[in-house]
């Protein structure tokens, strides 16, 4: 008997969930019908306000990745150039292993952006546009900073008198 209201307890009460402490605990859980795993479902949007907030969250996880990344290639690239005494020598034994670090490493964020995209683009669909938004707004800023630096070169040389 339950003490609080004097009605029977039943036995099959909660026996079909897990333990509470088990339910966070267990990504490859299935989440519905449909057979997908809990972190690759869908999540659906209710309103306008969380379609923003995703895509804007998008925006910042590119930039704020991106520029982890390329401090830690910077780290990285120096360590491997003060460990390797001539990393040009190809006599030098690790050689081909600087060869191969060096082009991981290169090719580490390129692999890390495009497997976010994908994987939010399954999942929570904003945040992947706002990664790819994110991508053309760093590009639209490049390319205004070499028309930029172009003029300026053409108004320098044309000053000096070449």
């Amino acid at each position: 008997m339950n003490t609080e209201n004097n009605t029977p307890i039943d036995p099959n009460d909660g026996a079909d969930q897990p333990p509470a402490s088990d339910q966070n605990n267990a990504p490859f859980e299935l989440a519905g019908n449909n057979g997908k795993p809990k972190w690759l479902t869908r999540k659906e949007y209710t309103n306008p306000a969380e379609k923003k907030r995703d895509f804007w969250i998008g925006v910042a996880i590119f930039f704020v990745l991106n520029i982890v990344l390329t401090l830690c290639q910077w780290g990285l690239g120096a360590g491997f150039y003060t460990v390797s005494p001539s990393i040009v020598d190809s006599n030098f034994p690790s050689s081909p292993l600087f060869s191969i670090l060096s082009w991981a490493l290169l090719l580490m964020p390129w692999v890390i952006n495009i497997a976010l995209v994908i994987y939010f683009a399954l999942t929570r669909s904003q945040i992947a546009l706002g990664m790819v938004a994110g991508f053309g707004i760093a590009l639209a800023i490049v390319i205004c900073l070499g028309v930029i630096f172009t003029v300026w070169c053409f108004v320098a040389l044309s000053g000096s008198g070449f």
